[in-house]
């Protein structure tokens, strides 16, 4: 009567297939807290080059150059790959801990140059005003990036 009664197992249903990881530009992200922030911080680069070079302090417009276009050309980057969701798509790739340390060294940088500028530069106010936003920017964005590697949280 109960013969094979226990050898029975239960199979569940068909498993659902595993997600597929697309790329796909994603105009939302722009909305959200970590793309405004990248925004804010594109425009704090481009609008604090176009100060310095409005500058006559040659020394530290130099510095200044250097780290405005690394900072347009990466933040650009990395806005680029939360756009198109090249984040999740290449998921082993330690995102936060990367951008963490990028924002971390983008603030130090910042205030080095900030100060310098603002002390030797003709317009050094202008640059030392969008140096200062853009600080704000860089480590509010580190901060999140830390909280959210420390958390263990997927990047996007």
């Amino acid at each position: 009567m109960f013969d094979g009664y226990t050898n029975q197992v239960q199979q569940d249903p068909n498993p659902a297939p595993a997600q597929q990881k697309v790329l796909r530009f994603d105009k939302g992200y722009i909305k959200t807290l970590p793309g405004i922030l990248k925004i804010v911080q594109l425009l704090c680069n481009f609008i604090g080059f176009i100060c310095i070079k409005v500058s006559w302090a040659w020394l530290s417009s130099i510095f200044y150059n250097i780290l405005y276009w690394v900072g347009i050309i990466v933040t650009g980057f990395i806005f680029f790959m939360y756009m198109f969701h090249f984040v999740e798509k290449y998921d082993r790739v330690p995102w936060l801990k990367l951008e963490f340390f990028y924002c971390a060294a983008m603030v130090l940088t910042y205030i080095v140059l900030s100060i310098f500028a603002t002390t030797v530069g003709e317009n050094g106010y202008a640059v030392g005003f969008f140096g200062l936003c853009a600080i704000i920017a860089y480590g509010f964005d580190g901060y999140l990036k830390y909280k959210a590697w420390k958390r263990g949280l997927p990047p996007q």
